[in-house]
């Protein structure tokens, strides 16, 4: 997993992003993206094995 610090050191432009983008199933950091304060948002990070969990829940 990713962590924000490794993340903000090769992506110097991003600094101010505080918003996070994590995946539900793996907990892969997916993306950030510039917010108010700190926000947590889960989705899918578009691997197979969390694609294939999403569609055997529904």
């Amino acid at each position: 997993m990713k962590t924000l610090t490794n993340l903000m050191a090769g992506n110097a432009d991003k600094s101010k992003d505080m918003g996070l983008i994590i995946c539900s199933n793996c907990d892969e950091l997916i993306d950030t993206l510039p917010t108010d304060g700190v926000k947590i948002i889960h989705s899918q990070c578009g691997r197979d094995e969390c694609r294939g969990m999403c569609s055997r829940e529904l």
